[in-house]
């Protein structure tokens, strides 16, 4: 053959190469799949388009309603779609009273489940208010929120079935069919929903009049909260669509930082109606916001609520499985993206009490600007010895966590003599940490039958380690000369605590023949910075002559409101002037003191949300006791 029949082979075969790798390129990329989580007893059906991109995760139209016709619809990103309780393959098989709450729990789920980290979210119709109810409660990973003709101000809907029933024009109202109508239909066609959707599960939330809604969505309003939202909003609305555009106008008004598009050749379907417009707006949408998502992506460090506050750690999520290195005395925090809102949080499963301590109740903090709140969770470190530390996150109504993070917390061995307190120290106070052991010896008669008992303690503050023991001495003989009493103690919670022992017959109901009485207090230790937050109100903390005192107090974000000293204690300076810091997206008043004298003082802010008229609407007290050495016992002041 000759070589313009061998050039036509090699192009056949280039042809032919090229269509193979297109079809397998076109296999890998269009690749979906299905599955179901398992939600409350209930199995929840969803299914996945795959792409390059960002998750677009899908609330359907409803309820009730199959999301099958929203399969296709996008291909830069990985589509999830789903059918909420009561549609398609979604069935209640547990009988559960199905509530709008429900709906928004149930979608949370199905994100944590499938362990989408970032997404975008689009909402049609009453599935724009499920979209909206979670995009209220902050989720960890929300980039923005496309609602389509949303569902979310029923009494106007009502209002506009009214004003329908009114028109002489409109005999016969069908309410399902204004609900659900194509533009493009005949009025002899049936809707798009007519033939996939359960009419028992529609029934019960918009009611089974043809005239009003008379289901659980009667008088339910959720369009006030869209200023809450704080990722980017774009509303979409087709211009046949009911109740009209001026109606779903006024959802992107209520919207900070949103966008208005009408589809003028649609009705309530501008996806399957206008499939090629549809696809390029929602798709220059999300490429801009995900262009700014990226360029204000701060810094890792940036990240910590405390990152410019020394003394403090701060592990999250990433950080699971990690063996973190501590020191006995050294506090840390644990933050955990979180979502209460859609009933959602995280809670401690396990850790060793002898190693590690919470030292304040675990709380939730939602940073106004970030999108997302956090569990967090405070630790002191304690004791020596290595802590599996291991948290759980899930619902309430979750018999198996969604997921879960541990961490170890290996802690080098630190070893503090015991605390020896004697007969000869009774009356006296003694000052000690957590975990640190005391040893109370008494000494008892060797002739006689008395001994010592416990008569008093305060076990929510010092516990007993292990079972007391007697010490037997013997002369040279090998007959018991003298007889020592040993009890063990240790700190367990900060505070004071009263020992009391008496002497006597443990047989005889008489007084005792001696008492004696020892004071325990168990103190934090000194640190070179010590932090006080907003937890700290009311309470009194031990500090050194050369420690530096952190005062943050979280405030509103409006620049006049914030927090002031209403009296500064003689034995404290301000080492630099008050001023405000953010950390997270949360704004902090920060005062740093450093105490002048010895003794103890008394620290009181108030908190003022306008710089003119300077009225107080809080305030924030604590007690500071600056001591020159960490003296292990003192004697009262008489």
């Amino acid at each position: 053959m000759g070589k313009n029949g061998d050039n036509k082979l090699i192009g056949v075969s280039r042809l032919r190469t090229v269509f193979a790798v297109m079809l397998l390129f076109a296999s890998t990329v269009c690749l979906s799949y299905e599955g179901q989580i398992l939600f409350n007893g209930n199995e929840i059906y969803y299914e996945v388009e795959e792409a390059d991109g960002e998750f677009i995760v899908i609330v359907g139209d409803g309820p009730g309603l199959d999301s099958s016709y929203m399969k296709g619809i996008f291909d830069h990103g990985k589509s999830l779609r789903y059918n909420q309780l009561g549609s398609g393959m979604s069935q209640n098989l547990s009988s559960l009273d199905i509530t709008f709450q429900y709906y928004i729990s149930e979608l949370a789920a199905l994100i944590y489940s499938l362990d989408i980290e970032s997404f975008h979210l689009i909402g049609h119709g009453f599935g724009g208010a499920v979209a909206v109810g979670l995009a209220l409660t902050n989720p960890p990973g929300l980039l923005s929120l496309v609602i389509v003709n949303p569902r979310l101000n029923y009494p106007a809907i009502d209002s506009a079935l009214f004003e329908a029933r009114t028109q002489e024009s409109t005999k016969e109202l069908d309410k399902f069919e204004l609900l659900f109508g194509n533009s493009s239909e005949s009025e002899s066609e049936s809707s798009i929903a007519k033939n996939s959707i359960n009419m028992e599960t529609y029934n019960l939330f918009w009611g089974n009049d043809s005239s009003f809604i008379n289901g659980k969505l009667r008088g339910f309003d959720l369009s006030c909260g869209l200023a809450d939202i704080n990722v980017p909003v774009l509303v979409c609305t087709g211009l046949k669509s009911f109740p009209g555009v001026i109606h779903t106008m006024t959802y992107q008004v209520g919207a900070l930082e949103s966008e208005f598009v009408t589809f003028i050749n649609s009705g309530h379907f501008p996806m399957t109606e206008e499939t090629t417009a549809f696809k390029l707006i929602v798709e220059d949408f999300h490429r801009r916001v995900e262009q700014t998502v990226e360029s204000n992506r701060e810094d890792e460090a940036c990240f910590d609520i405390l990152s410019e506050t020394p003394g403090e750690r701060i592990f999250r999520l990433q950080d699971s499985q990690r063996t973190l290195d501590m020191q006995v005395g050294e506090d840390f925090t644990v933050m955990l993206p979180s979502n209460p809102g859609a009933g959602y949080f995280w809670s401690v499963e396990s850790f060793d009490e002898d190693v590690l301590r919470l030292i304040s109740d675990p709380f939730y903090e939602e940073p106004k600007e970030a999108g997302s709140g956090y569990d967090i969770f405070g630790f002191r470190v304690v004791g020596s010895g290595s802590s599996p530390l291991i948290f759980s996150f899930g619902s309430s109504w979750d018999v198996v966590p969604i997921k879960s993070c541990s961490m170890l917390v290996q802690v080098e061995e630190h070893f503090v003599e015991p605390l020896i307190i004697h007969a000869s120290d009774s009356g006296k106070t003694f000052i000690v940490g957590l975990n640190e052991p005391i040893e109370v010896v008494l000494e008892s008669t060797v002739s006689s039958s008395l001994s010592w008992r416990i008569v008093l303690t305060s076990p929510e503050i010092v516990r007993q380690p292990k079972e007391s023991e007697s010490r037997v001495f013997e002369d040279s003989s090998g007959l018991a000369k003298k007889i020592e009493q040993v009890y063990y103690f240790e700190g367990m919670n900060y505070g004071e605590a009263t020992l009391e022992f008496a002497y006597g017959s443990p047989w005889d109901d008489v007084p005792p023949e001696k008492i004696f009485e020892a004071t325990l207090i168990v103190t934090e230790p000194f640190k070179e910075v010590s932090i006080v937050q907003d937890s700290d109100n009311g309470r009194a903390i031990e500090i050194g002559p050369h420690h530096t005192l952190i005062i943050k107090l979280k405030k509103a974000l409006a620049i006049d409101s914030g927090w002031k000293i209403s009296s500064l204690d003689p034995k404290f300076q301000l080492i630099e002037d008050p001023h405000e810091a953010e950390y997270l997206e949360v704004s902090y008043s920060v005062f740093h003191l450093r105490p002048t004298e010895f003794g103890e003082s008394f620290l009181e802010f108030y908190y003022s949300e306008d710089a003119a008229y300077d009225q107080p609407v809080g305030t924030f007290k604590i007690k500071i006791q600056t001591n020159e050495t960490v003296d292990r016992s003192r004697v009262p002041l008489q």
